[in-house]
Parts: structure tokens; C-alpha cells; sequence
């Protein structure tokens, strides 16, 4: 196989420095460095740090929708409603896969998405309207699933989900993906 285009270099290293610094704390200059290319290379593939970053989540996340996706419609064709534990299947395992099909790749990509979720920077609006009909839908499902509860409330408890989904994943050794599917 052939060594990776100078943009796909760029997008390698943006990813492992945006994951271990986040995005206010590194330069396009150092994303250049890093991947050993002229100090103009990333303003000529990318133009600006925001359509770098859009690049970033195009690489994993329509795949990771489209899964997300077909698990939530084979619940909402059910019969039945679905659990808690269903739809929370639905949340995590997108993820598991791509930590499983591709372990260093998957893994800088999740640990990328944690950062700039945990600092503020991961627009949820931006993902739902470029990949809808993936996380928009697990509220209403959650809902079906616990009527008793107020939409407010399991929104709040989806947040502490994705939060601890996106650090625990980021955190744990890939080799552990497939294991994962087992519970």
C-alpha cells in the first residue's frame, strides 16, 4: 500500500493533536509541522480550521449514523416498545464497531470526538442536521420506553450517557472492542 495523500496526513495528525490538545490549543501551524508538510499545506486543503474539523467528523460519521440509523428503525418497527436498554444499544454501539473494524483509526477518531465534546466545541445541531435521523431519535424512543419520565429529564440522562460512552471509549484499550459486543 502507498503512503497516505498529503491530505489524509493532514487529517491523521489534526485528529491525534485536536484528541490530546483540542482545538483552541493547537495551531494549523503545528498541525503542518506534525505532519511534515509546507507551513501553506493545510490552508490549501482546508482553507480554515472549521471546514478541517467538518472534514474530520465526514471521515467516521456517516457510517456511524447510517449503523445508528438501522438499529433505531428495527426498534421503532418492534412490535413492542422498546427498553432503555435497547435504545442505549442503539447510542453505544456504533462506536463498539468502529473500535472494532479499525482499532487505531476508530480509536484516535473517538477520542477526537471526546475532546471537543467535553470543551464545548462538537456543535450537536451541525450533526443532526448533516446526519439526521440518528441521535434526534433516541430521545423519543427513551420516551417510549419510560413514559413516566419528563422529555427534560432524559435528556439530561442521554448527556450523562454520550458523556460517559464517548470518555470510557476513548479511554479503553482498543484491543477490548470486540469483547465488548458480549454483554
Amino acid at each position: 500500500m502507498g503512503r497516505p495523500s498529503a491530505r489524509e496526513d493532514l487529517l491523521d495528525c489534526a485528529e491525534t493533536l485536536f484528541a490530546e490538545h483540542g482545538l483552541e490549543g493547537v495551531s494549523l501551524r503545528a498541525i503542518n509541522a506534525k505532519a511534515k508538510l509546507s507551513p501553506a499545506a493545510l490552508h490549501y486543503h482546508f482553507g480554515t480550521q472549521q471546514t478541517l474539523v467538518e472534514a474530520l467528523l465526514q471521515r467516521q460519521m456517516p457510517s456511524l449514523m447510517e449503523n445508528r440509523r438501522q438499529l433505531l428503525d428495527a426498534l421503532a418497527n418492534r412490535p413492542a416498545p422498546p427498553t432503555t436498554r435497547d435504545v442505549l444499544s442503539a447510542l453505544i454501539q456504533p462506536q463498539v464497531d468502529l473500535l472494532a473494524e479499525g482499532e487505531e483509526p476508530g480509536l484516535r477518531y473517538l477520542r477526537f470526538i471526546h475532546r471537543i465534546q467535553a470543551d464545548g466545541d462538537l456543535d450537536q445541531q451541525f450533526v443532526i442536521d448533516r446526519w439526521p435521523g440518528g441521535v434526534d431519535r433516541l430521545v423519543p424512543l427513551l420516551q417510549e420506553a419510560n413514559p413516566s419520565l419528563p422529555r427534560s429529564v432524559l435528556e439530561f440522562r442521554l448527556t450523562l450517557a454520550i458523556d460517559v460512552m464517548l470518555r470510557s471509549l476513548a479511554q479503553g484499550p482498543p484491543s477490548m472492542a470486540g469483547e465488548l459486543n458480549a454483554y
